[in-house]
C-alpha cells in the first residue's frame, strides 16, 4: 500500500511539472503547431517502420548466439508488438510479451532472455554515447556545454573499458553476476553476432536521427544533422527508461528543456517530440495488432500475463 502511494505521488508530481511547463509555454507551442507541415506525417510514419524493425533484427542476432533462429514474422512481429504495448502502458510491457513468446515457442530460459536484453541495452547506451559525442565534435553547440561533453566522454570511456575488460579478464564474482558477465563475454566473443547487432542498432539510431531531423523540418525549425545526432544520442537513452506509457509527456518536457537550454526555444523540442509520437502511433497501431493477431491470435495480447511476465523477470 505504501509503495503504491509513493508511486501515485511520484506520478502526480511528474504530471504537475509537465502540465506547468506546457502551460508556461502554451502560446509558443500552439504557434509552432500552427505552422506544421502535416503531409510530412506520412513520411515520418514510413521512417518509423524500418527503425522499429531494425530493433527486432538486433534481437534476432543476439538470440542466434543461443541457436535460436527467429523467422521474419517472429523478430519483426515481436518488435512491433513490443512498440505497440509500450505506447499503451508503462514499465515496458513489450518486453514481457517478448519473454512469454520466446519461452513458449523457443523454450528460451529466463537467464538467456535476461542476458540478451542486457546486451541489447548496454550496446544501445554505448552507441547513443558515440552518437552524442560525434554530434558534439562536428557541430557548433554552445561552449557552456563543455562540462556535459566531458561527462559524456567519461561515461563512454567507462563503457568501452568495461567491454575490453570483459573480453580480456577472467573475473570471478557471485554466481548470478558471474553468469551474467560470462554471457556478456561469450556474446562479445562471437564477432559475427556482435558486429551484426552493432550494425542493426546503429541503423536504429540513424533512422531516429532522420526522424528527428524531419520532425524539426516539418515544424519549420530545421537543425544541422550533427546537432540532431547529439540530441538523439541523449533522447534514445531516455526512451529506454519509461515512466509513463511511451514516456508521453516526459520526452516532450525533456526535449523541450534541451532545446530551451541550447536554442532558447522550449516549444521547438516539445512540438518535435509530439510530432514524432503521433507519426509513430500510425504504424504502431496498424502493425502492432496485426502481428499480435498473427503470433498470439488476438489483436491485443493479454495485459495481465504480460505484466506478470515483467514481474517475474524483475524478481
Amino acid at each position: 500500500m505504501r509503495k503504491t502511494a509513493i508511486k501515485l505521488l511520484a506520478y502526480l508530481i511528474l504530471l504537475t511539472v509537465i502540465v506547468l511547463m506546457f502551460y508556461h509555454y502554451r502560446a509558443d507551442i500552439l504557434a509552432v503547431f500552427s505552422r506544421v507541415k502535416w503531409p510530412y506525417i506520412g513520411l515520418l510514419s514510413l521512417l518509423h517502420i524500418p527503425m522499429i524493425a531494425l530493433g527486432g533484427l538486433s534481437f534476432k542476432f543476439l538470440c542466434s548466439h543461443y541457436h535460436i533462429n527467429l523467422r521474419f514474422k517472429d523478430w519483426a512481429g515481436l518488435s512491433f508488438i513490443a512498440n505497440f504495448l509500450n505506447q499503451l502502458l508503462p514499465y515496458r510491457l513489450g518486453m514481457g510479451f517478448r519473454y512469454i513468446y520466446m519461452r513458449q515457442h523457443f523454450q528460451m530460459s529466463n537467464a538467456q532472455f535476461i542476458y540478451v536484453m542486457l546486451i541489447y541495452f548496454v550496446l544501445t547506451v554505448i552507441i547513443c554515447a558515440v552518437f552524442a559525442l560525434l554530434g558534439w565534435l562536428i557541430s557548433d553547440l554552445p561552449s557552456r556545454f563543455n562540462k556535459l561533453f566531458y561527462i559524456t566522454c567519461f561515461v563512454g570511456i567507462l563503457f568501452v573499458s568495461f567491454i575490453i575488460w570483459l573480453k580480456m579478464s577472467h573475473f570471478k564474482a557471485t554466481r548470478t553476476i558471474g553468469e551474467m558477465l560470462k554471457a556478456l563475454q561469450q556474446l562479445i566473443g562471437d564477432p559475427n553476432i556482435f558486429i551484426y547487432t552493432l550494425l542493426a542498432l546503429i541503423g536504429v539510431n540513424l533512422f531516429t536521427t532522420a526522424l528527428f531531423y524531419t520532425c524539426l523540418f516539418a515544424i519549420g525549425a530545421p537543425l544541422p544533422v550533427a546537432q540532431c545526432l547529439f540530441l538523439v544520442g541523449i533522447l534514445t537513452v531516455a526512451m529506454l527508461f519509461p515512466l509513463t506509457p511511451g514516456n508521453i509527456g516526459v520526452l516532450e518536457a525533456l526535449f523541450g528543456t534541451l532545446t530551451q537550454v541550447i536554442y532558447h526555444d522550449f516549444s521547438m523540442g516539445f512540438a518535435a517530440i509530439a510530432l514524432y509520437r503521433v507519426s509513430q502511433w500510425i504504424p504502431s497501431i496498424i502493425l502492432g495488432p496485426s502481428f499480435s493477431f498473427l503470433l498470439a491470435g488476438s489483436i491485443i495480447p493479454s495485459i495481465n500475463k504480460t505484466r506478470k511476465a515483467v514481474t517475474n523477470l524483475v524478481n
